[in-house]
């Protein structure tokens, strides 16, 4: 690394632009890592990787999917021993201690999909395991009222008696992070947290994170969104191939210099050519009502791409999992090439040649403990004398799916949740692409995808359009559906309220389109 790629020897300190102006870290480390080196059989997760994060800093870590951020992360937080170097947390060797350990000494990670338990309330979430007691049982009141207090001194407005699954996912985040802090955390490091959050989510997340470092926290966070690194960030490491390959101020870089560090080469920012004439429709909705939305009515063209924009329960998640048959039709009919199709249940779509990604790739995409080749050949199992499980099949869906999504992986054989957050979405793109559907239905197709990939991802979207596949697609990042789709589709309660195509199809207008429905 040279001296430029570095923070500047004098101590320079960046002063924090917008809406982010907190206190300047000071200049001692709050964790060091030393010469780490983590190996997984031959291949070298982390080969000597060292970093220092100061007290009070939001440390921005960066690197493409399968650079070592994530093995990082856990051997940091205590989930993976590291086969050689050192963790310092204020100056004490931690590398020895168990995760728990690590927890009671102030070290926390918390992944896109913290451990919230959905069933419990709020305030049980936020005391456990420590819940406390009144002659051996738990005293619920009082439970209740250091619960309140809490979510009180984080300004978070929400009864500590309602159901934590019933939150959104911004405050899903917020509590993790609140339960860290009550917790005496001194460090906490933040894996993609606004993945999948709207703008306003994603602004009000970051201030809050900002906040937190005037009270003595500090941060690791890894983002694919530049941007969010470079606003809220003072300091960065980038990691690639297992190597730190860069690190110094955050705000010294630009969005094209942050993007080449982090893939070693200039990324092609993919725009779509939306000159040609216009499409034959291969899907038609008509008066479509469903759980959360109605009536709609909306026609998509053979090869079009059109975006869906509002708010979480105003429409268009709610009519891309109705499609996809996971949440009932109570009135109304689809069309696929003129023919109505059956709907209600997943299987029944993908007959109908409908696919669905989910936004959850945890929760509803893969299973974990299955292989990368079964998982991609989840549903659509390759055949061989008309009922045996064909493995060479399998394999050649892996091979097709390595080679065109560039997926970092050991082997087929290796289990999926062994991969990187993105690498998996790769997975589950290539198992909907394997199908070769008629339609296909993106919720976020790129969430916690790197820069590079999501490029990547954007032109095989592309490609598929170009063999006749049509696309309905959500994407919080106004920048990255105004260079993808080929018009925009904006809910309001349930219902389209307007299209946006040709000349009106702007970044600011899509922005405008959307935070029209945020404002409070």
């Amino acid at each position: 690394m040279t001296q430029s790629d570095r923070e500047p020897a004098d101590g320079a300190r960046r002063t924090r632009e917008g809406p982010f102006a907190a206190a300047t870290p000071s200049g001692r480390p709050v964790l060091v890592v030393d010469n780490v080196f983590k190996a997984y059989g031959p291949v070298s997760a982390l080969d000597g990787v060292s970093l220092s994060v100061r007290k009070g800093a939001i440390h921005g870590l960066l690197g493409k999917n399968g650079a070592g951020k994530s093995t990082l992360s856990n051997v940091v937080a205590g989930f993976v021993r590291a086969d050689a170097g050192n963790i310092l947390l204020d100056g004490e060797d931690v590398s020895s201690l168990s995760l728990t350990a690590r927890n009671k000494r102030g070290l926390y990670l918390l992944s896109q999909h913290s451990e919230i338990f959905e069933d419990l309330s709020i305030g049980e979430n936020l005391l456990l395991p420590n819940l406390p007691r009144r002659r051996g049982l738990v005293d619920w009141g009082k439970l209740h009222r250091q619960a309140a207090l809490l979510l009180e001194s984080h300004a978070m407005h929400v009864p500590s008696r309602r159901r934590a699954g019933d939150l959104n996912a911004s405050d899903r985040r917020r509590l993790a992070i609140i339960k860290a802090v009550a917790g005496d955390a001194r460090l906490i490091i933040l894996d993609e947290p606004t993945a999948g959050l709207a703008a306003r989510e994603r602004q009000h997340l970051m201030e809050w994170v900002e906040a937190l470092t005037a009270q003595g926290t500090s941060f690791v966070y890894i983002s694919h969104h530049n941007d969010e690194v470079r606003q809220l960030c003072s300091e960065y490491t980038v990691l690639r191939d297992g190597k730190v390959a860069a690190g110094g101020v955050a705000g010294s870089l630009s969005a094209d210099g942050m993007a080449r560090l982090i893939t070693g080469s200039d990324v092609k920012e993919f725009r779509r050519d939306r000159s040609a004439a216009p499409k034959p429709p291969v899907v038609k909705i008509d008066d479509l009502c469903f759980p959360g939305g109605g009536p709609v009515d909306l026609t998509i063209g053979r090869g079009e791409i059109v975006g869906l924009v509002g708010l979480l329960g105003e429409g268009p998640q709610e009519l891309l999992r109705t499609l996809g048959g996971l949440l009932p039709v109570m009135s109304g009919r689809v069309l696929v090439d003129g023919r109505p199709v059956r709907l209600g249940s997943p299987a029944h779509s993908l007959a109908a040649g409908i696919a669905y990604l989910t936004h959850d790739r945890i929760g509803e995409g893969h299973v974990a403990s299955m292989s990368i080749a079964e998982n991609l050949s989840l549903g659509n199992w390759p055949r061989q004398a008309g009922w045996a499980i064909s493995r060479s099949g399998m394999l050649g869906r892996v091979r097709r799916a390595r080679a065109a999504m560039d997926v970092v992986m050991d082997g087929p054989d290796q289990e999926i949740r062994k991969l990187s957050g993105g690498n998996q979405q790769k997975i589950l793109l290539g198992r909907l692409l394997e199908r070769n559907p008629a339609i296909l239905l993106l919720d976020e197709p790129t969430i916690g995808v790197d820069v590079a990939a999501k490029e990547h991802i954007h032109r095989l979207i592309d490609d598929a359009t170009k063999r006749g596949v049509a696309v309905l697609l959500i994407a919080q990042d106004p920048d990255e559906m105004q260079r993808l789709v080929d018009r925009v589709v904006v809910f309001s309660k349930g219902r389209i309220e307007r299209s946006l195509s040709a000349e009106g199809l702007t970044v600011g207008a899509i922005a405008d389109a959307r935070s029209l429905r945020e404002k409070p």
